[in-house]
Parts: C-alpha cells; sequence; structure tokens
C-alpha cells in the first residue's frame, strides 16, 4: 500500500531538487545588490559543495533606474536569458517619488514588487526593531545608524559589501520578517504610497530562508 504520509524532510528535499531560478533587478546600485548579494553567497557556501541537493540560482542587478526604465530592461534580461526564471522580482522605494507616481509603478509592473515605503533602509532596520509609526526616509537612516553604533557594527553606510552578514547574525533574519509581517497587518488598507512603515522585501528572503537554516 502506498504511503502518502510525506514528511517535511522529504518535501524539503523534493523543493530542493528543482528550485525556481530567481532574477532580482533592484532600483538601487549600492545597498539592495549588496544584500541580496550576500544572501547568495551565504547559500552557496551552505550547499556549494553538496552535490546531491540544487540550490536556487540567484541573479542580482543592480541598476540606478527609475521604476519605468527598471521593468523594461528586467524585460530585456528575460527575453535574453538561456534560463527560465521561475521567480522575477523588481526591488524599488517610495524614496522621492510621488504617490501617485509609485503606485502607477506597482500597478503597471507584471513581475512581483518587493516595494518600500519609504526606504530599502527600512528592511535593514526590521532586523533590529520594530516600527509602528510612520517613517520618513531620513528617521529611518537615523534610526539604522543608531542601531549600527548600538550593535557595535561601526558605521552604515551604503556601499557596505558585507551588509547581508552583519544585519543577519542571532536570528535577527527571522526578526527582520517577523516585523515586517506586524508592519503589513498594521498597514494593510490603502495604495502603497499610504503604507509607511512597510516593505515587501521580506517576501524575497521568506521564500529563500529555508536555504540559510
Amino acid at each position: 500500500m502506498k504511503n502518502n504520509n510525506i514528511s517535511r524532510k522529504d518535501r524539503l528535499k523534493s523543493k530542493r531538487q528543482a528550485p525556481a531560478n530567481y532574477l532580482i533587478v533592484c532600483e538601487g546600485k549600492k545597498t539592495e545588490p549588496n544584500y541580496f548579494n550576500g544572501l547568495k553567497r551565504k547559500i552557496n557556501e551552505k550547499y556549494g559543495n553538496k552535490v546531491d541537493i540544487l540550490i536556487p540560482n540567484i541573479d542580482v542587478k543592480g541598476t540606478g533606474m527609475n521604476t519605468t526604465s527598471l521593468v523594461k530592461y528586467t524585460q530585456k534580461i528575460i527575453n535574453h536569458a538561456n534560463k527560465v526564471y521561475g521567480q522575477v522580482w523588481v526591488v524599488f522605494d517610495k524614496d522621492d517619488y510621488n504617490d501617485k507616481q509609485f503606485d502607477a509603478a506597482i500597478d503597471n509592473c507584471n513581475y512581483n514588487v518587493a516595494w518600500s515605503n519609504p526606504n530599502f533602509e527600512l528592511w535593514i532596520l526590521a532586523h533590529f526593531k520594530k516600527i509602528n509609526r510612520y517613517v520618513s526616509k531620513d528617521d529611518v537612516l537615523q534610526e539604522l545608524s543608531k542601531e549600527f553604533q548600538k550593535n557595535g557594527l561601526g558605521n552604515y553606510t551604503k556601499n557596505d559589501t558585507n551588509i547581508f552578514d552583519k544585519v543577519t547574525s542571532e536570528g535577527k533574519l527571522h526578526t527582520a520578517i517577523k516585523n515586517c509581517k506586524y508592519m503589513k497587518e498594521l498597514n494593510k488598507d490603502g495604495h502603497a504610497s499610504q503604507r509607511n512603515p512597510m516593505t515587501k522585501v521580506y517576501k524575497i528572503v521568506d521564500g529563500l530562508k529555508e536555504y540559510l537554516e
């Protein structure tokens, strides 16, 4: 008789035998790609020598483009790629865009959008603390600088290539995801432009965290 009870371990193994290819295209050229490349590096270090486990292929692009150009660039990559991407993410911030521009960019994007309001650094800050009030991009940067100093991480800089390792120690990755889900419930109504504080970057990491455990 066939056993239909599949253990979590077997399901995980099956999932890892055919993981999705990830394409992560970022508006920023420094912080965002540095973070995701750090995540990619950590996964490769853990599983790179294990021939019996396939890991996601993660391509990260930091562009410095605005949202319209970002989407067009993403489509160009997909059209010319020699692989199929099962997960395509476009990463951009509210930052200096007005409400109408920001909401339209999200609504008109045919890919997964990991948007942040006000900025990507809100995701970094979520590794350290829960944010439950409106914050400007300057507020986030100031709070992040304080947390870096308090945790002995030196000064926060946008071009820090070790940003992922610095902020994800001691279970802080789970803290960040938990804090983002809290923000999601706190600001679950209205357009993205009105949902401050909020970042959907956690959705990318939530789908990959099993490879870090």
